[in-house]
């Protein structure tokens, strides 16, 4: 096998995937008038056939200099072998590097050099299975050419090195630095043998920069790999849409010509970070080269810098984590890579400054990207007009850029103005885009773009001052801020954006700031984040509930005398404390709230605050606290309020009712409810709170059918937002679960078994398998197994959960008794009789505490006790 390595002019990048200041790459001064041994391309034990495929392409030796001769001194490019290594040197102009790379075996001639496969290389697998198959290595035939493209940095040129040093035998890999177009040319040039006063390849159709372009090697034996592409002018009119010989083209720009086939590369996996970390790093904990991987999100040539500036200091990655989170763009120019004399930082600069040389809205674009944190962002957002918004200071909460232009008073800049006013410009941001999604600075990820987290961090570094960023972000998402799910107002869906609300808000929030916008998001994303169930959702939804308080409780609190924003705050801190079983500090929350909304005249909440109240006393079972709040939704019945409002009162109403067993009177609630429903067009929260309260009233009242009509009914609503692009959270696996468990009472089997096998998936991958959401779904699982008599594994899912519920408190713990119901038929249907009276009378015990004696639930439970405790017979 013959494998020749070149880089004729310009320099280049040698593979620096795997290599953590590898000793194999060394730099040695050579005598530059000493002729050059190399040879061309296809100079391969040439046979006649080998020489008639290639007619034009025939050796004629390359050239060799004088001492004597000033421009091979001065301007010169050698190639071939020296003391027995394949040579890689660039363009003699003051600054002159060789890469050494050693050969596989000992060299029979001075004409043959083979490529040693890096021995540090990690992963790539199955980018490498594609590249070859994409370029069908020695098979007949002509094939596109194959462009590996992505971030810089991403290791395109260790990928290619590393295909190039494993193809078979019959194949020739030959390097060639194609980082502009004038070394491409130069470097073709004496590939095809010509010598400086021979003739040259045809340079009259090449001019043209079009499909047509002069010949290349015909063989398919030939693999050119050519390196470091930037721009699509470098092989306009020089590398054909179909040739004979194999082309892989690496480049940071995303699409070069419609003719070729394009792979994207990204960043190594978690598991290939590791690998290399492991071999490079093999002294420092695994905890902390995860730590490492993830902070610098496994981009190789960042975590090969990172790896060799703790080498070189022979310290821990500590330091440099800490490094790292001080001074990100400084942590990112430490260290060296193999192959690359630019650092990370440096790299992404400089295509930062031709994306904004070539457009200079790309940088404005780039930036606000920047600053929306590491989710993609859909272009629907931008293509709409939106405002900027007070973030600094309290104002008033839209201000739009096309009414405010001349009113240079307030905190908006006049840049900041062109800045929004060239983004709503679809032209100029069409163009910003396309800048940025060809340097690779940037993806598009469907009908949106996403930007790296390190362009971010360059990008946010470059740019200073947030406050214009946050200005121009906050705007894109106004719309959208406040309309989160309510059982007493319409909601549209913001779940798209809440990625991006919490990366400006939270850097808001660092750097001081409590205007308009930065309250009303705080709001926001605690009353919704306190519902999606996470237990880190939870706590950055207090984390901002509290801040709003903060900022009201301060020395200089908004001028406002509506109470909106910190009545909201205390009721996501009111269902943060109920969830997490507190049920006095959610009480505590909600008094608050109601003294609150009661003092502003905001009947909205005032009303909503009491519904939370009746919820959380009906949970606990405290009688005597439901019917103080039982009587003052009556007298808010009385008065004469809007019908959404008047239908919220009665659910709630049906919800006390039930849980202090006044069955009648619940039901009388909710059928009056359900006839609101046909007359008017409700919000659709107020339609879902109306259709559970009818579930549980029917499941109460043992009406299957009913049971499952209304549960059906609420899913469908609840399916429809998650097509709108809704995050599951716990209404809707609830509802899954729910559904599921009504279908069983129906004898639905087939059906329930459908709902829970997607409730069991959305809930372990969005809350996490010791979540109270998963318990919750496996709990009805064991209720399906054991209605299929698969007992062992109802057994296993139904002692799950009695022991999960057994540890949480209310409202976590309201499927314990049900649980235990159907534990103690199980374990009577397996012969184990004690422990399933044990497990019968530890549910009676709870509803009847909860409940009362007379409950239908107590007394189903009662029923359940009696039968397992009957001897069997036969």
């Amino acid at each position: 096998m013959c494998r020749t390595s070149l880089n004729l002019s310009g320099d280049h990048g040698s593979p620096f995937k795997g290599h953590a200041g590898s000793s194999s790459d060394t730099t040695n001064q050579l005598d530059l008038t000493r002729p050059s041994l190399g040879r061309p391309w296809n100079d391969r034990s040439p046979t006649k056939r080998a020489r008639e495929r290639a007619p034009r392409w025939q050796a004629k030796g390359v050239p060799t200099t004088s001492p004597d001769d000033e421009s091979a001194q001065t301007n010169n490019t050698i190639s071939g072998s020296v003391f027995g290594s394949a040579v890689q040197i660039g363009q003699v102009q003051g600054d002159f590097h060789v890469h050494h790379h050693p050969s596989s075996h000992q060299r029979t001639t001075s004409e043959s050099s083979r490529w040693k496969p890096d021995p540090l290389f990690v992963g790539r697998k199955q980018v490498l299975k594609h590249l070859r198959s994409l370029l069908r290595l020695g098979e007949a035939g002509d094939t596109a050419p194959v462009v590996l493209h992505g971030m810089t940095g991403s290791g395109k040129t260790s990928v290619a090195t590393q295909l190039g040093a494993e193809v078979p035998d019959s194949v020739t890999s030959v390097f060639v630095d194609a980082s502009s177009r004038t070394s491409l040319l130069e470097e073709l040039r004496r590939l095809a043998g010509a010598s400086q006063q021979g003739a040259l390849m045809d340079d009259s159709v090449m001019s043209a920069a079009g499909p047509v372009t002069p010949e290349l090697p015909v063989s398919s034996d030939i693999l050119l790999i050519f390196d470091g592409v930037s721009s699509t002018d470098t092989l306009r009119g020089i590398v054909p849409r179909s040739v004979g010989c194999r082309i892989l083209i690496t480049s940071t720009v995303r699409y070069l010509d419609h003719g070729y086939t394009h792979v994207e590369l990204d960043d190594w996996t978690a598991d290939e970070s590791s690998e290399y970390l492991a071999m490079v790093l093999p002294d420092s904990p695994d905890g902390d080269r995860a730590l490492l991987a993830a902070a610098l999100h496994h981009h190789p040539l960042a975590l090969t810098q990172a790896a060799h500036h703790c080498r070189v200091l022979a310290q821990s990655v500590g330091p440099f984590l800490a490094r790292l989170a001080k001074e990100p763009t400084g942590a990112l120019g430490l260290g060296e890579a193999s192959g690359h004399r630019r650092t990370t930082i440096r790299s992404i600069e400089m295509n930062i400054e031709l994306a904004t040389t070539t457009e200079p809205a790309a940088g404005d674009i780039l930036t606000l990207l920047a600053h929306l944190g590491a989710e993609p962002l859909l272009a629907s957002f931008l293509e709409r007009e939106f405002p900027l918004t007070y973030v600094r200071t309290y104002g008033a909460r839209r201000a739009r850029w096309h009414k405010r232009l001349k009113k240079f008073l307030g905190e908006h800049r006049l840049a900041t103005w062109s800045k929004a006013r060239a983004m709503n410009n679809a032209l100029i941001r069409d163009r910003a885009f396309a800048a940025l999604l060809q340097l690779s600075l940037i993806k598009a990820t469907g009908d949106g773009y996403l930007i790296h987290p390190l362009v971010a961090m360059v990008a946010r570094a470059r740019a200073g001052n947030p406050l214009p960023w946050l200005q121009i972000g906050f705007g894109l998402f106004a719309e959208r801020i406040g309309d989160v799910h309510t059982e007493v107002h319409d909601h549209r869906d913001a779940d798209l954006c809440l990625g991006h609300l919490i990366e400006l808000t939270s850097t808001a929030i660092r750097h001081g700031y409590h205007g308009t916008a930065v309250i009303e998001s705080c709001v926001h994303l605690a009353r919704r984040l306190a519902v999606l169930g996470g237990t880190e959702e939870s706590r950055t939804a207090a984390q901002f509930a509290r801040h709003v308080l903060a900022i009201f409780a301060g020395p200089n609190p908004p001028r406002t005398t509506v109470g909106v924003p910190q009545v909201r705050a205390r009721l996501a801190l009111a269902l943060i404390s109920f969830r997490n079983g507190d049920a006095s500090e959610a009480l505590a929350w909600c008094s608050e709230c109601l003294a609150i909304s009661a003092k502003a005249g905001d009947i909205f909440h005032y009303v909503t605050s009491i519904r939370f109240l009746g919820e959380i006393a009906s949970v606990v079972g405290e009688h005597d606290l439901s019917r103080h709040v039982l009587d003052i939704v009556n007298r808010e019945r009385r008065r004469p309020h809007r019908i959404d409002i008047r239908v919220s009162l009665a659910n709630t109403c049906t919800r006390i009712f039930l849980s202090i067993n006044e069955i009648a009177e619940a039901q009388a609630c909710s059928d009056w409810v359900l006839d609101q429903l046909t007359s008017y067009r409700l919000p659709a929260a107020v339609h879902q709170s109306a259709l559970q309260m009818a579930a549980l009233l029917a499941r109460t009242v043992d009406d299957s059918e009913a049971w499952l009509r209304h549960e059906v009914a609420l899913l469908d609503i609840r399916r429809a937002e998650q097509s709108n692009g809704r995050r599951p959270d716990r209404w809707f696996v609830e509802s899954l679960h729910s559904t599921a468990d009504a279908a069983i009472r129906a004898n639905r089997l087939q059906l329930a078994q459908e709902l829970l096998d997607e409730a069991v998936e959305t809930a372990e991958s969005t809350f996490g398998a010791g979540s109270e959401n998963y318990a919750n779904v496996l709990a009805v699982r064991g209720r399906l197994r054991l209605h299929q008599q698969r007992y062992p594994a109802a057994l296993r899912d139904l002692t799950y959960c009695a022991d999960f519920f057994r540890a949480q408190p209310p409202p976590a713990n309201h499927m314990i008794s049900a649980v235990l119901i159907h534990l103690a038929l199980v374990l009577s249907a397996t012969g184990a009789r004690a422990r399933a009276i044990a497990a019968a009378t530890e549910a009676y015990e709870f509803d009847l505490a909860h409940f009362g004696p007379d409950h239908p639930e107590t007394l189903m439970d009662l029923d359940v006790l009696n039968r397992v405790k009957a001897p069997r017979h036969g």
